[in-house]
C-alpha cells in the first residue's frame, strides 16, 4: 500500500515552494454549479477579478473547467471576486464570491471556487507538490472540493484488489487533499460511501515525472463529477 499525506486547505495564505522564484504559478477550478450560486442551470459562466481588474483569461470561466497556469507577482496580497459573466462588459456585475490571499514567491497552488460539505460556496487554496518524484513515478493529487459526504476512495490497477496493487483512504472529507507516488499508467479511481460505489471506477493515466490534480466538485448526486489536470514536476 502506498503511503499517503494529508494536507488541508490553506485559508489565509499560500505557502512558498521556491524562496528564489518572483513570481507564483496559480491554477484555477471552477467547481460551484451554476444552481447554487442563483443560476437557473448548472453552467453559470462567471468572470474572474483579482485586486479589482479582470482577468481575460477568466472570462466566461464555466463550471467544471480549469484554467491555467497563470502567473501572478509575488510577494502580495491578492482579491480574488467571482462574478456572473457579462461576455460585452465583463466583470461587470455584482459579486457573487470573494476571498483575500497573500501570496509568496515560487508557489504552485490551485485556487478552488467550490462547495463546502453543507453546501455553502466558498474559495480555498491548495499548495501542489511539484517536488520531484521518485525516478520513474508520477504524482496523484486528490481534492475533495464537493458538497458530498465523507467517502473511501480505492486506487486499483486493475477492476478489483485481487494482486493488484491498491491504495485505499478511508474518510475523505470537504475541503481536504491527499498525494501519493505511482508508477506511471492507467488507474482505477472509485469513491464509495459504506458499501455502496457512488463514483468510478473512472481511469486515469499517470506520466512519469508528473503530478495529476485530480477534483471531485458539484453537489452529490445530482452535479457531482471530477475534473483532473496534470502538471510537469521538478527534474
Amino acid at each position: 500500500m502506498k503511503r499517503f499525506s494529508t494536507l488541508f486547505a490553506l485559508p489565509l495564505a499560500l505557502v512558498a515552494s521556491s524562496a528564489f522564484a518572483q513570481t507564483a504559478t496559480v491554477y484555477a477550478v471552477h467547481g460551484i454549479p451554476g444552481t447554487a450560486l442563483g443560476g437557473a442551470t448548472t453552467d453559470l459562466p462567471v468572470d474572474v477579478a483579482i485586486n479589482g481588474g479582470c482577468v481575460p483569461a477568466l472570462n466566461g470561466f464555466n463550471f467544471g473547467e480549469i484554467r491555467g497556469p497563470l502567473s501572478l507577482p509575488a510577494p502580495g496580497s491578492y482579491t480574488i471576486d467571482i462574478k456572473p459573466a457579462n461576455a460585452i462588459t465583463p466583470c461587470s456585475e455584482a459579486t457573487l464570491l470573494s476571498k483575500m490571499v497573500d501570496v509568496v514567491p515560487g508557489i504552485n497552488a490551485s485556487v478552488v471556487a467550490h462547495l463546502d460539505a453543507a453546501g455553502s460556496p466558498l474559495i480555498s487554496v491548495f499548495v501542489n507538490d511539484t517536488s520531484r518524484t521518485a525516478p520513474g513515478q508520477g504524482r496523484f493529487i486528490l481534492h475533495h472540493t464537493a458538497k458530498a459526504p465523507a467517502v473511501d476512495v480505492s486506487v486499483t490497477r486493475g477492476h478489483g484488489a485481487g494482486r493488484q496493487p491498491s491504495v485505499n483512504i478511508p474518510g475523505f472529507s470537504n475541503g481536504n487533499q491527499v498525494a501519493a507516488e505511482f508508477r506511471p499508467g492507467n488507474w482505477n479511481a472509485s469513491l464509495s460511501v459504506g458499501d455502496s460505489v457512488v463514483f468510478g471506477p473512472a481511469t486515469l493515466n499517470l506520466q512519469p515525472k508528473t503530478a495529476q490534480l485530480v477534483y471531485a466538485i458539484g453537489e452529490f448526486p445530482s452535479t457531482f463529477t471530477v475534473v483532473t489536470k496534470t502538471i510537469t514536476t521538478a527534474r
